[in-house]
């Protein structure tokens, strides 16, 4: 009798043991199991990303695009004297074929991160075509850092020997932010951003900045996806005759003001269109992720 018992007793040891290691064992899979499943789901996840190349851009339009990463025929160099114009291989059939020449940069010029740095003093880039050659409907759309916003620091602008500016500027005031200003019918049409919004947006940061004008005499100004503001002109754009385009300066002068932009630029896009606001965000999101935006 006594030892049935103590049968019984071992028989109920095992199977409790059996019951613990098999729950153990079971809890031990559901663990295992779920944890694959989390790591397939973060792989999967991230595998999904889109990684954005030039390719990406708004193609339709493109005139001119001089590119950081891009910037010799054959990607990434370090030329002194010229800046590739990438809208030769994305949009051929109405890309300027113009040479963009490079003035006052020396080899050191090209940045880590893929940008040209602009010294504030005497660099520019010369594109080799005329406001003339855009039209009426145009978007300039570049990528920057930029580190002064002392008077009249110029993004763009062209060059002549007048010293009274004409045709379009895109510039750094010191009392007004950023002014986005074209020429017509004898008078001036311009948006202005605040200064606050441009110091807090801008200044010391990476950005996109967007300047449209459409068929409609309305200019338009957005950083980054966001539109800072537009206005309604009573003139139509009359671009300066027989002056080039330059980037990184105002226009020439003698006053003794300093015209030039100080800061790295990482790409600058000109389109013969006025780009819609889902364009802009599109590019947007392309320069976030090629340029590490905010």
């Amino acid at each position: 009798m006594i030892k049935h018992r103590k049968t019984r007793r071992k028989k109920r040891k095992q199977k409790k043991i059996i019951i613990i290691s098999s729950t153990l064992s079971l809890l031990l899979l559901i663990t295992v199991g779920y944890a694959a499943f989390s790591t397939n789901l973060s792989i999967t996840a991230k595998g999904n990303i889109k990684e954005y190349t030039v390719d990406d851009y708004i193609k339709d339009g493109l005139f001119a695009f001089y590119d950081g990463i891009e910037n010799t025929s054959s990607g990434h160099g370090l030329p002194t004297d010229t800046w590739y114009n990438k809208a030769l291989d994305l949009n051929p059939s109405i890309a300027t074929t113009a040479k963009s020449t490079l003035t006052g940069f020396n080899a050191s010029s090209w940045t880590n991160d893929n940008g040209l740095l602009f010294d504030g003093v005497d660099d520019v880039v010369d594109t080799g075509y005329l406001q003339e050659e855009l039209g009426q409907q145009i978007t300039f759309s570049f990528t920057v850092y930029t580190t002064s916003n002392s008077r009249y620091r110029g993004y763009l602008g062209y060059h002549a020997a007048n010293p009274l500016w004409f045709g379009i500027v895109i510039q750094i005031g010191d009392t007004n932010g950023l002014s986005a200003i074209y020429y017509g019918d004898g008078t001036n049409c311009y948006i202005n951003i605040s200064k606050s919004e441009v110091d807090s947006k801008i200044i010391n940061k990476k950005a996109n900045i967007t300047f449209v004008i459409d068929a409609g005499n309305r200019i338009q100004v957005y950083f980054n996806d966001r539109k800072m503001g537009e206005t309604t002109c009573s003139n139509k754009l009359e671009p300066y005759p027989n002056a080039n385009f330059m980037i990184g300066r105002v226009y020439p002068t003698n006053d003794g003001a300093n015209r030039y932009f100080e800061g790295t630029m990482y790409n600058f896009m000109v389109y013969k269109k006025a780009l819609t606001e889902d364009e802009i965000k599109q590019n947007y999101r392309v320069n976030k992720q090629r340029y590490n935006l905010e």
